[in-house]
C-alpha cells in the first residue's frame, strides 16, 4: 500500500505496521543515487510520512513491541538508509545555496533544521564543559557541517570535523571558506580509524576538550572498541542517538554494550524541535 497521513485514532499497531511497511516498499526499490540525487517529489513525500511516522506520540511498550518484530528488520534497515541520505542530500542542496549567495550567513540560517541545532549545540557545549577558545573533533561531520559552524559562531569553540565520504568533505571544506572559517574549523577526510591517541590527547599542545560523535556515525560498536584504544583515560565523548518512541528505528545501534571502560555521566532527552538524545561519556579506565 501506499502510506498516507497517519490520524490519531488509527494509531493500532497492526496499523503502524502496515504503514512502516507500506513505506519500505516505496524506498527499498530507490538506490542510493536516486535518494541524493533523483528529481522526483515523490522522495520529498516520502521524507515527510517517514518523520511523521517517527513523530508519533505511542506508548514504550507498543514502539518497543514493533521494533522487536524480526521480520520487520528489513523494513527498518531501508528506512534508516533512506533516511540518512536524504538528510545528506537536503545538506548538500543547502550547502550549494550557501556557495552560491551573495549573503551566505543568511543562506545558512535558512536551513530547515537550523533551529534544532542550536538548541543541540548548547546541550553538547553545557554537558561537555567546554570554553570559549577550546578545540573538539566531531564524527560525521557531513556535506554541512552546522555543529562546528554554530560551536563556533555562538561559544567560540575550535573544531575538526571527520568525514568519510569525500565528496561531502571537500563540499563542508567549500562552505566553511566561503563563511571565513577555514582557520577556525578544519575538515578531514577520514573515519573513526583516522582517529589517533595523539589527535585525542588531553595535553595543554593539543587543546583537545572533547570528541562528539554524529547520531548518523556508524558502527557505534566499533566506533567505540577503537576509542577504548586510543582515547586518555578522561577523555570525554558525546554521542548523539535517536531513542525517543519511533525514532529508535533510526538509530544503527543502540549502546547498549559499551566497553566498561566507558561510564555515562548524563544522558539529556531530547525537547522540541530537536530529535536526539545527547549521552555524555567519561572514560574512566
Amino acid at each position: 500500500m501506499a502510506t498516507g497521513v497517519i490520524r490519531g485514532a488509527e494509531l493500532s499497531p497492526s496499523y503502524i505496521i502496515e504503514e512502516i511497511l507500506g513505506l519500505y516498499q516505496n524506498i527499498v526499490v530507490l538506490s542510493n543515487e536516486e535518494i541524493v540525487y533523483g528529481l522526483s517529489d515523490r522522495n520529498r513525500e516520502l521524507f515527510q510520512e517517514l518523520e511523521y511516522l517517527v513523530s508519533l506520540e505511542v506508548e514504550d511498550s507498543v514502539v518497543q513491541d514493533i521494533l522487536q518484530k524480526k521480520e520487520l528488520e528489513p523494513a527498518f534497515t531501508e528506512i534508516k538508509r533512506f533516511r540518512n541520505l536524504y538528510t545528506v542530500r537536503l545538506e548538500t542542496e543547502h550547502a550549494k545555496e550557501i556557495l552560491s549567495s551573495d549573503f551566505p550567513w543568511a543562506s545558512l540560517e535558512k536551513f530547515s533544521f537550523y533551529g534544532n541545532y542550536l538548541n543541540l549545540v548548547r546541550t553538547e557545549y553545557e554537558g561537555l564543559r567546554l570554553s570559549s577558545g577550546d578545540m573538539v573533533f566531531f564524527l560525521g561531520s557531513g556535506p554541512l557541517p552546522l555543529t562546528l559552524i554554530v560551536f563556533f559562531r555562538l561559544y567560540g569553540v575550535k573544531s575538526t570535523g571527520i568525514e568519510k565520504d569525500s565528496f561531502r568533505a571537500n563540499l563542508s571544506k567549500r562552505v566553511l571558506e566561503k563563511l571565513g572559517l577555514s582557520s577556525v574549523i578544519k575538515i578531514v577526510h577520514g573515519n573513526h580509524f583516522s582517529l589517533s591517541g595523539k589527535d585525542l590527547s588531553l595535553s595543554p599542545d593539543t587543546g583537545i576538550k572533547a570528541l562528539m560523535i554524529a547520531a548518523q556515525a556508524e558502527p557505534k560498536k566499533e566506533i567505540f572498541e577503537h576509542l577504548l584504544e586510543v582515547m586518555p583515560i578522561g577523555g570525554r565523548i558525546s554521542c548523539r542517538i535517536y531513542e525517543k518512541g519511533f525514532r529508535k528505528l533510526l538509530s544503527g545501534n543502540s549502546l547498549f554494550d559499551l566497553p566498561e571502560s566507558f561510564v555515562e555521566q548524563e544522558r539529556v532527552q531530547p525537547q522540541p524541535p530537536v530529535y536526539n538524545t545527547v549521552i555524555f561519556f567519561e572514560k574512566k579506565r
